[in-house]
């Protein structure tokens, strides 16, 4: 019955080598896993053996390759030894040369259940019972079972591997034992991920990135010390506004014959509070001006309180107020001509004149 089962199993293991090694031939020429594998096992003997202990221990060494997808080969070399339980005889060895069918699920990088089925000889070197000896002999054997590898350890490959076989030989009226593996497998031919990670972030590196220049001075971002420096400004190397110029206020409206700022007014101011925080050294005078329309005093009363309002507003922004001066002017520093719509729109501006 036993022989019968080793048979089967040993056409069964045949059966789906040859089936995988047909796939083989019609798979990609992309890399294959190739690995080493050692492992230290434990015996659990067929109760039938002529010793007196049940206890066995051994050591298996082997070598596989992936055949197609989750199909792979391996051959293997294994040596244990049973404990006869006898004092005085030596113990029963027994040395294992097989080659497994084993399919692997899930991904290569992650932990992988495997189930194995295979064939090979095994030679038993028996131990003497009594007055009679048993002769040494080798025979065939089938084993099947299942196992498991761990995700890699080290980034290296590494992986522990565990494993439980039903072996069944054909030595005398056949014997079924149960071995138990735990050991390592590490690869011999990989692709490592570092080296893929380490391309890609090269490759990013090398893509040209356009500089920028945010606040519009003329200097880009990474060598610019000033930021949110005041669109129409001077600057100098580091992006720093210069000392003694004027700069037009754009964007900065006020109601018609009044000192109340318009609503569209608070985007222009608040570029100018952020403008001034960056830059706390310098001071600056609000000068406000109109055009000639009107009488020249309430022209000149009119530019003052323009010039407080944005002071009043700026200093609402956090900005000190001991840097800041307003000054009205009215009428009398135009910089256009009176008698035309445009020069007037022109001559009714505020300004900002900088100095260190």
């Amino acid at each position: 019955m036993r022989k019968r089962t080793g048979v089967s199993l040993a056409a069964l293991a045949l059966s789906t080598i040859g089936l995988s090694a047909a796939y083989a031939q019609d798979s990609t020429s992309k890399q294959k896993d190739t690995y080493f594998f050692s492992q230290a096992y434990y015996v659990v003997q067929d109760n039938e053996r002529a010793i007196f202990d049940d206890e066995g221990v051994g050591f298996r060494a082997g070598f596989g390759r992936q055949i197609q997808d989750g199909w792979y080969w391996e051959a293997n070399l294994a040596h244990n030894a049973l404990e006869n339980g006898i004092g005085g005889f030596t113990d029963y060895y027994q040395t294992h040369l097989g080659v497994d069918a084993v399919y692997r699920f899930g991904k290569k990088d992650g932990v992988r259940p495997f189930l194995l089925l295979g064939i090979g000889a095994v030679h038993d070197d028996v131990f003497p019972i009594g007055t009679q000896f048993r002769d040494d002999e080798t025979s065939f054997f089938s084993n099947v079972g299942f196992g498991i590898t761990s995700s890699e350890l080290f980034n290296i490959g590494l992986k522990v591997r565990a494993d439980a076989r039903y072996v069944v030989s054909e030595f005398e009226d056949g014997y079924e034992d149960g071995h138990f593996s735990l050991g390592f497998e590490i690869p011999l031919a990989r692709k490592t991920r570092v080296v893929t990670r380490t391309v890609v972030k090269e490759v990013v590196r090398e893509v040209p990135v356009a500089p920028v220049d945010s606040d519009g001075d003329g200097i880009f971002d990474n060598m610019d010390q000033c930021a949110n420096t005041l669109r129409g400004s001077k600057v100098d190397q580091k992006g720093c506004a210069l000392k003694a110029q004027t700069v037009r206020l754009e964007g900065v409206n006020f109601r018609s014959g009044r000192a109340e700022l318009t609503g569209d007014s608070i985007e222009a101011l608040s570029d100018v509070a952020r403008f001034l925080k960056n830059q706390p050294e310098l001071r600056l005078e609000i000068s406000g001006h109109t055009d000639a329309v009107g009488s020249a005093i309430l022209n000149m009363q009119l530019s003052q309180k323009r010039a407080d309002a944005v002071k009043y507003f700026l200093v609402r922004a956090g900005v000190d107020s001991g840097r800041m001066r307003a000054v009205g002017y009215g009428e009398t520093e135009p910089v256009a001509s009176n008698a035309t719509a445009e020069g007037r729109a022109k001559n009714r501006r505020v300004e900002f004149r900088i100095w260190k």
